[in-house]
């Protein structure tokens, strides 16, 4: 695959962190351990939220897929296959240039004529066989290549030396390809085709600072509701200072999870930052999931089909083959995943079935339904869709299909590969060392564990409240992107 193809990172009401509160509320936990707490955190949004739930935080951090750097920008490698296809610039037979495939007076390599290739690389050696993009045409290369300008000569003959073969001229015009075949050699030859190398190539991203803070006042934090919130052990509390602190949490973890999906990346070809912030200094963006997927694996539908699925998940596994991982997780919104039990279901009518799952029940109490979400595909390609809820929030996702009326985000389907590369996980949550989850407040009159009551009592400022912060610094990294994609409802 050539390297430009590739790319250029809340509880639901009423629940609460059972395990976490004590008399000194979840603030200190924090403090003490955030790398736990922020698993923790994950683990409850992942599974338990059924409002506004952080998916992507759980299958990275949640899951251990962290990776805690100590600097703010970080780069990894993606290495390829060595065998490629190499871009013909230009080919001439008989001194003359191949530029028109349906030239029938150009016969290229009959009566064992030699054919003069320009390639962008020195690729092959002496002896190679090339197979043209219809592999049943091959040449092979006779002797080495000679240097000309920024491109490389071949010299080469029809590899089955028949006087009547020929290469038709559509397989040799420029921006066709050749790859290698093979090698064969006369006896007693002390030629030899040549070991090829492909480094691979460095990507670069960077950590995004976010912040957050909130006044509590004195009177607030001793304000009792009228409604008491239970959490899941049925401890009841009456303060309106816990309510706030779970509102910002839940607040907090929405927007990383967002940034993490739709971030830009904010750093110039030329490395320098131009966004502006009010101190002076450059506002740093990471790149989100979005912008990491490539845009040729950026692709719309307007109905959605298995036929469509089947293909686009095809071209993706022939991305990755030979890394054995050919399962993927689609991210979608509700009408996503309507679309796809609805293509499931069709692709199941045209089959003879005898129901055992749909129908349960008996007399009165019967009940007929179900809603598929994996489908298993040949070749062992496995798809999951799963919830992602922000793709629903019509008050951030505006665009709206113009028949359902629903967003169109809710369609979007955000496939990635998280299979593993050397045993780490494709997709992998980055944090700052010791900034990943970082809260403090500062105290007036009163601080999260209560009121000052001496005159010995040092504070930050005289205010009749605190101030809490929250702040992170992180990113996410996709460490192979190939067989990521998007899926994009076009309906507009």
């Amino acid at each position: 695959m050539e390297n430009s193809v590739l790319n250029k990172l809340q509880l639901y009401k009423g629940k609460w962190f059972s395990d976490l509160v004590d008399e000194t509320m979840l603030s200190n936990a924090l403090q003490i351990e955030p790398y736990k707490v922020a698993q923790v955190v994950s683990y409850i949004f992942g599974t338990k939220d059924d409002g506004y739930a952080s998916s992507l935080d759980f299958i990275t951090g949640g899951l251990g897929n962290k990776l805690v750097i100590d600097r703010p920008e970080f780069e990894w490698e993606i290495f390829i296959e060595m065998d490629r296809a190499v871009t013909i610039r230009r080919a001439e037979w008989n001194g003359q240039a191949i530029v028109d495939p349906n030239d029938p007076m150009m016969t290229p390599g009959l009566n064992i004529t030699p054919i003069k290739l320009w390639l962008t690389d020195k690729w092959f050696g002496p002896g190679a066989i090339l197979e043209m993009d219809d592999n049943r045409f091959r040449i092979r290369v006779d002797g080495a290549p000679y240097q000309d300008g920024n491109d490389w000569v071949y010299t080469c003959y029809v590899a089955n030396g028949q006087p009547n073969m020929y290469i038709p001229a559509e397989y040799l015009v420029p921006g066709k390809q050749v790859s290698r075949g093979g090698s064969a050699y006369e006896e007693y030859s002390e030629e030899g085709d040549i070991l090829v190398y492909q480094t691979g190539f460095k990507m670069r991203n960077q950590l995004t600072i976010s912040r957050l803070n909130w006044d509590i006042t004195g009177s607030a934090y001793s304000t009792v509701l009228a409604v008491g919130l239970k959490d899941s052990n049925g401890k009841t509390t009456y303060l309106w200072a816990p309510y706030q602190l779970w509102l910002g949490t839940r607040e907090w973890m929405k927007r990383i999870e967002r940034q993490m999906v739709f971030g830009q990346y904010t750093k110039t070809p030329y490395g320098t930052e131009e966004l502006p912030g009010t101190n002076g200094r450059p506002v740093r963006q990471g790149a989100g999931i979005l912008e990491q997927i490539s845009p040729s694996n950026h692709r719309f539908y307007t109905r959605l089909t298995a036929d469509l699925i089947e293909d686009f998940l095809f071209d993706l596994s022939y991305n990755v083959l030979g890394t054995n991982e050919r399962k993927f997780i689609a991210f979608t919104g509700e009408m996503g995943l309507r679309e796809f039990d609805r293509v499931i279901k069709e692709k199941m009518g045209a089959m003879p079935l005898i129901d055992t799952k749909f129908v349960t029940g008996s007399g009165h109490e019967m009940s007929f339904g179900g809603q598929f979400k994996t489908y298993l595909m040949s070749n062992g390609i496995v798809l999951t869709v799963k919830h992602m809820p922000f793709f629903d929030d019509i008050v951030h996702n505006r665009k709206l299909h113009p028949i359902t009326l629903k967003p169109l985000m809710s369609y979007m389907f955000m496939i990635l590969d998280l299979g593993r590369r050397d045993g780490e996980s494709n997709v992998v949550k980055v944090v700052r060392k010791d900034r990943e989850f970082v809260q403090w407040h500062t105290g007036g009159s009163v601080g999260p564990n209560g009121y000052a009551n001496s005159i010995n009592t040092v504070r930050s400022n005289g205010k009749d409240g605190y101030t809490v912060f929250f702040l992170g610094e992180y990113g996410i990294m996709i460490r192979d992107p190939r067989a990521c994609a998007i899926l994009e409802c076009d309906a507009e």
